[in-house]
């Protein structure tokens, strides 16, 4: 069973990616997964959609129990990018979705990429997770261990960043992706089959 998942194809994308190349300021305004000591986003930047609110931790200077149970919120940059609304919304009806969780964009410059690494914690045991491919060009691949998938902007497609994964851009532009999280019981089956074949592999 392959851990890529295609949901839907041909997408449009245009009208959100022209309205984030008109917000070029929106780019690492929450720097925290990038800035991580040694950790595998260094090679990317983003821009926070939805997650937990910010502000309190924020205001008392501390992170800690920043990505524990929490209800997600909008960030400015749904405000400004609304040309998302009409990705997300349907793909929440299409997967069945009962709640979303966090949404960001990435993007992955030319030569650079994403180190292996495995995702872990509340969030991600709580949510599916989508990835809507913006851009994308030949030489840009996302990885997990025995797979390789190549998108194509419009491509929309479930991941379960629990397991070991990794991207490389080799192409000669930006790799872009809308990743949107999504609580639904679809594809429970699915992350029970991982969860045991993880399981056996350890």
């Amino acid at each position: 069973m392959s851990r890529f998942l295609k949901i839907a194809e041909d997408v449009d994308v245009a009208p959100l990616i022209a309205q984030i190349d008109a917000c070029p300021e929106l780019w690492g305004q929450f720097g925290w997964r990038k800035n991580i000591p040694d950790g595998p986003h260094a090679g990317m930047t983003d821009i926070w959609v939805r997650y937990n609110d910010s502000r309190p931790f924020e205001a008392r200077g501390d992170f800690k129990g920043f990505n524990d149970e929490h209800e997600s919120v909008w960030y400015p940059a749904y405000y400004a990018l609304p040309a998302m609304r009409e990705i997300i919304f349907p793909l929440m009806a299409a997967v069945e979705g009962e709640r979303l969780g966090g949404v960001l964009i990435t993007r992955i410059p030319p030569g650079c990429g994403i180190a292996p690494h495995r995702d872990a914690g509340w969030h991600v045991d709580h949510y599916d997770k989508f990835y809507v491919q913006l851009k994308s060009r030949p030489g840009a691949v996302f990885c997990c261990e025995g797979e390789v998938n190549r998108p194509v902007p419009g491509d929309v497609y479930r991941f379960d960043n629990r397991v070991l994964h990794w991207v490389k851009n080799e192409s000669d532009g930006d790799r872009m992706t809308l990743i949107v999280c999504i609580r639904t019981s679809k594809y429970r089956e699915d992350r029970h089959v991982f969860d045991a074949r993880d399981t056996a592999a350890a």
